[in-house]
């Protein structure tokens, strides 16, 4: 049974907040299969809407008018890829999870955090629109 928590809430460079959401589960070892593990994934993100993306400075209002148009009100999900490690006791994944928080903190506060939301919320209008 895979457990999943929230682990820590990080703001981005422009002020929008995502959620780190730790998952964990026992699981044969990757190199031992006859050794069980805790296989933990970890990844951030964030519910948004396009007037909070407008808000934030990752839309533009005027320039992506269109764009906001077809989002509505409907909450889009934005998502990080995940971080993925494996811990030989339970005890040992906070440790390792604080380091892998550093990592996405690091992305999260990056100058090129806007071009990944905007890439990450065209994806998913593309994906939408592909229907009608």
């Amino acid at each position: 049974m895979q457990e999943s928590t929230v682990f820590d809430l990080i703001p981005d460079r422009d002020g929008l907040v995502w959620r780190v959401i730790l998952s964990k589960h026992l699981a044969p070892a990757q190199k031992r299969v006859d050794k069980l593990v805790w296989q933990v994934r970890m990844h951030a993100e964030a519910k948004v809407s396009g007037a909070l993306l407008a808000d934030t400075g990752t839309l533009n209002r005027v320039q992506d008018a269109r764009l906001l148009e077809i989002l509505g009100n409907e909450p889009i999900l934005l998502r990080s890829g995940a971080v993925r490690f494996e811990a030989a006791e339970e005890k040992q994944i906070p440790g390792s999870a604080v380091e892998a928080v550093l990592g996405i903190k690091k992305i999260l506060l990056s100058q090129g955090v806007k071009d990944i939301k905007v890439r990450i919320v065209t994806e998913q209008v593309d994906r939408l629109c592909s229907f009608y």
